[in-house]
């Protein structure tokens, strides 16, 4: 499997147990103050908890407002595929989470932000 081939839900109504299990799942306001941080939780599958085992886990996730990288946050067998960042926006955005699986590969996921003055 190469990993430049991010995946994401096939069909969101009828998700396979691999993607309840890989997709990111993005908690975070549809709607932002300008320039005021909040935050922004990411979880490893929104259904079902991601394996955290020494054969399989998630290595990282990866935040991105629109194509700027805002952070990355790296796992290991021994932690909970879950992390929690502060940003702050100045434009309206598509907030996207990139997850790295190592054993099924890249998965990702978008959120809707709207920036008010």
């Amino acid at each position: 499997m190469a990993y430049y081939d991010i995946k994401s839900f096939s069909n969101p109504q009828e998700k396979t147990p691999l993607e309840k299990k890989h997709v990111p799942f993005i908690q975070a306001p549809t709607r932002v103050k300008k320039g005021e941080y909040f935050d922004v939780a990411i979880r490893m599958g929104e259904e079902l908890d991601h394996p955290m085992e020494v054969g399989h886990f998630i290595q990282y996730v990866d935040l991105y407002a629109n194509y700027y990288h805002l952070g990355r946050v790296g796992f290991t067998p021994d932690c909970k595929a879950e992390a929690t960042m502060k940003v702050k926006l100045e434009e309206c955005c598509t907030l996207r989470a990139y997850t790295l699986c190592n054993l099924h590969g890249q998965w990702e996921s978008a959120h809707e932000i709207t920036v008010e003055e």
